[in-house]
């Protein structure tokens, strides 16, 4: 009976993916005309080789270090200390290193987390008189550092928030302008009795307008203050359910709205196939992106005396921005 429930769930589960796909093309077309009007994109990189692989829906997942990034209500599932280690090798020789810290403490009732992220690039300065480079080279950057905290409230509903500190450097060292700010995430999942269903949503990056320290001259002459932009917040819900979960195996199927400040609605939908819990095989898809849609990877868990280490890879077929490689390395203690 409950094998026979589990097909059904599973089958429900990928009509709905079906139906999702279906919408999205049709209905989630508004907000394409606020895009490029947000500051702090690189935020929307997404992290973990894990998350990625599932098409990036992962709010209601969330049960590793990346949750920081994803849901920092799903930082309450993780009893032990985990670290996870992020690199992305991004279009246009663009490298994104992050790295998350997870440590339950019992006297708080849940588990704190913290992340540090580097994103950069070397540039060749340019200016109108040397359109081919003046022979400067400098580094154009981003960072942000945060932590969150993430307590099981109920024995349904769990829940979390953050706090991160976020600088772009813009080329300073050779005039160009900074910017930061502090950026609040909010999240919470819920699990509905129903097996291992749970629905979830979080609110990230939200906070004030960014904008370059200074001033500058225009071509005209004039001095003028930089304007300001919003950061790349983002609104995220979904569902996630195990339809197979045995000894042997655990098929996870998810699925995710995402809602960007700065875009278009984006549907998601993702499976993760987890043998004897030593190996895994991921998949998954973004239905109505312009670039980015299929994504897939493989992760292998490695103990290390009494702890466990894994390695996971993602790759995901950008399109014309050719393909992006994700790798992690996770332990947990």
């Amino acid at each position: 009976m409950i094998s026979d429930l589990r097909r059904a769930a599973s089958a429900l589960g990928l009509a709905g993916l079906l139906v999702g796909a279906g919408v999205a093309h049709a209905q989630f077309n508004l907000g394409n005309q606020r895009a490029g009007t947000s500051s702090g994109t690189f935020l929307k990189i997404g992290v973990g080789a894990r998350a990625v692989a599932l098409g990036e829906a992962f709010v209601a997942v969330a049960n590793d270090p990346s949750a920081i990034y994803w849901n920092p209500a799903g930082l309450a599932s993780m009893q032990r200390q985990e670290a996870l280690l992020n690199h992305v090798s991004w279009p246009g020789d663009i490298n994104y290193e992050h790295l998350a810290y997870v440590l339950p403490v019992r006297r708080f009732g849940g588990s704190f987390a913290f992340q540090l992220g580097v994103l950069s690039t070397d540039l060749d300065e340019t200016d109108e008189y040397h359109p081919f480079g003046t022979g400067t080279t400098f580094t154009y950057s981003d960072f942000v550092a945060g932590v969150a905290y993430g307590r099981r409230w109920t024995d349904k509903l769990l829940v979390g928030f953050g706090i991160k500190y976020v600088r772009e450097d813009l080329g300073s060292q050779v005039g160009g302008p900074v910017a930061s700010a502090t950026l609040v995430d909010l999240g919470s999942i819920y699990y509905l009795g129903y097996g291992s269903v749970r629905i979830a949503t979080s609110l990230t990056n939200f906070g004030p307008e960014m904008a370059p320290r200074g001033t500058f001259t225009s071509t005209t002459g004039e001095t003028r203050n930089y304007d300001a932009f919003d950061p790349p917040i983002q609104f995220r819900y979904g569902l996630a359910f195990e339809a197979v979960e045995n000894a042997q195996q655990r098929l996870t199927v998810a699925t995710e709205i995402a809602q960007p400040a700065d875009n278009a609605p984006r549907a998601k939908a993702g499976l993760e196939w987890v043998w004897q819990r030593r190996f895994a095989l991921r998949s998954g898809y973004n239905f109505n992106a312009d670039a980015l849609r299929f994504s897939a990877g493989a992760g292998i868990a490695i103990p290390v005396g009494k702890s466990h280490g894994a390695i996971d890879y993602a790759y995901t077929d950008g399109g014309p921005l050719l393909s992006v490689h994700r790798l992690s390395l996770g332990i947990r203690l």
